[in-house]
This record gives structure tokens, C-alpha cells and sequence, in this order.
């Protein structure tokens, strides 16, 4: 894949131009958002920002892909189909720390957290088409782990995937509103209190 062109951008410049978007996506809105303000704000010309971007909502993606990007290295090499029923769930646990660490490392992702789930409903779809790789994963993962027996199979997988996005998305939406109230370890412990609720959803009863 190309590199974005806005990667030609000076880099500070760059992180003007999404910290003021960012802003901007957070407090109105995509829709309401004003391009030019956002641009006026950093004194940057519409040509200038056309060179870069084809339109408003690339520069929306391009945040967002920027902020995710550690995250998304991290898992680039996990494979769930090569995961046995016992390294199942301490798998998924060791990616959830280590998603734990680079949140504690990269602040910056939580306010760009913010911006996505405002504008989460959006009628054009623009957090939708973010979202189909992760459903992918997703997906594939609860799969392999109903057929090793580390995720529960007596309930239909397009309802278990319905029921981890929503607690998913419902739990995102706490963590970023209250997350200055954690230290790095309190953050950790909670991190991991909110696994355990998953996996006491999505384990099989052994009983």
C-alpha cells in the first residue's frame, strides 16, 4: 500500500492539522465540523490541504489510522488459528496488557478514542468502514475459540459477536471518560477485572 500523502507533510505541521481536526470531530461533530475553521486555525490554505487529503473524511481516517497504528502493529502477528484451548484466553490477556502499556505511552489515542465514538453513529459510515478489519479478527477469533472449546458453544456466534462488540464499545466509552482517574497501575488491575467479565460471558461452563 502507498503511504498517505499526507506523510509528506512536516510532521509538526501534520500534528496541528489533527490535533485541531480532532478537536473539532470531538466537540461537534464530523458533519458539523468545519473544515475551514479547522484548517483556519492552523493557517493553512485549501489548496494547500486538498494536496493532502481528498476531502474531510480521509482526514478523519487518517487520525484515527495514525493513532491505532501501534495498536495495529502489536497484533499484526497474532494468529488465532494457532492457538491452543490453555494458551487461549492467557493470549488474549497478554495482548490486553500490552495494548494496556502503549495506551499509557501514546495519551494522545484517547482523546482521538473521544472523536471515534462521537462520531460512532455518523449516516455516512465513516467509523463503519474502520471497523472492518478489527470485525475481522474478531470474528476469526471467536470462531477458533469455539472450536477449541475456550469459547462457548450453545449460543449462536453471530449473537456472541453482537453481545462483545456492544460490551466492547460500551466499556471503551467508560475507560476514556474515566481513565484520568487510574494511575498506570490501577489502570492495569481494572484492564484486567474487565477481561475477566468477558471471558465469565464467552467460557464455556466446565460445570
Amino acid at each position: 500500500m502507498e503511504p498517505h500523502p499526507s506523510l509528506k507533510m512536516k510532521p509538526a505541521r501534520r500534528q496541528l492539522l489533527f490535533a485541531a481536526a480532532t478537536r473539532a470531530f470531538t466537540a461537534h461533530g464530523f458533519e458539523q465540523a468545519s473544515l475551514n475553521r479547522i484548517i483556519g486555525e492552523i493557517g493553512m490554505s485549501k489548496s494547500s490541504f486538498y494536496h493532502y487529503f481528498a476531502n474531510k473524511t480521509e482526514l478523519f481516517q487518517q487520525i484515527v489510522h495514525q493513532a491505532v497504528a501501534p495498536f495495529a502493529e502489536m497484533i499484526e502477528g497474532f494468529t488465532p488459528e494457532k492457538l491452543s484451548k490453555d494458551r487461549f484466553w492467557p493470549a488474549i490477556m497478554a495482548i490486553t496488557n500490552i495494548s494496556t502499556d502503549l495506551l499509557q505511552s501514546h495519551p494522545e489515542v484517547f482523546q482521538v478514542g473521544r472523536m471515534f465514538h462521537r462520531n460512532l453513529h455518523q449516516p455516512n459510515g465513516i467509523c463503519e468502514d474502520l471497523m472492518v478489519g478489527p470485525m475481522r479478527l474478531l470474528t476469526r477469533t471467536l470462531e477458533h475459540g469455539k472450536v477449541i472449546g475456550a469459547i462457548r458453544d450453545d449460543l449462536p456466534s453471530s449473537l456472541l459477536l453482537d453481545g462483545v462488540v456492544a460490551l466492547g464499545m460500551a466499556t471503551d466509552r467508560w475507560v476514556l471518560l474515566h481513565t484520568e482517574q487510574y494511575t498506570p497501575e490501577e489502570f492495569e488491575v481494572l484492564n484486567s477485572k474487565i477481561l475477566g467479565m468477558f471471558i465469565r460471558i464467552l467460557a464455556p461452563d466446565e460445570g
